[in-house]
């Protein structure tokens, strides 16, 4: 790509697909739902999802394209990203948003260990302005 444009996304999938001489970068937020597709650095699609899964669908150069997204584990993160070219399928890629915990009992305690620390700052933080306040 010229600039690589998914180096600008800090926090999301990115995941990478050749047709030819043009390249498909996908981009989906960890935190917003947003996704985008894009083709030699040109937006095609871009829309937020919720779900487990979505497709993008778009034309270049007389071409028909799909994406397809779909959330294997929604614990570890694990995402499958499918390429189609004209209806067929092309290349499928996964990515996990936390690479460094394969294993789903690591995923359940290292977000065990988040939910207690934000349990913890917000009670500490509520705390100290019912203190300050509460005077």
């Amino acid at each position: 790509m010229k600039n690589d444009i998914l180096n600008t996304k800090k926090l999301g999938y990115k995941f990478y697909f050749q047709d030819g001489d043009n390249q498909i970068a996908c981009f989906g937020s960890y935190f917003t739902g947003k996704e985008e597709i894009y083709v030699n650095d040109d937006l095609v699609s871009s829309k937020r999802s919720v779900g487990r899964k979505s497709t993008h669908t778009f034309e270049f150069k007389e071409h028909n394209y799909q994406v397809k997204y779909h959330m294997l584990n929604i614990i570890t993160g694990k995402l499958e990203c499918i390429f189609f070219k004209n209806n067929e399928q092309i290349k499928q890629q996964e990515q996990t948003v936390l690479p460094f915990i394969k294993d789903p009992k690591r995923a359940v305690l290292f977000l065990s260990a988040c939910v207690l620390a934000g349990y913890l700052g917000g009670y500490s933080t509520f705390a100290l302005i019912d203190l300050v306040v509460g005077k």
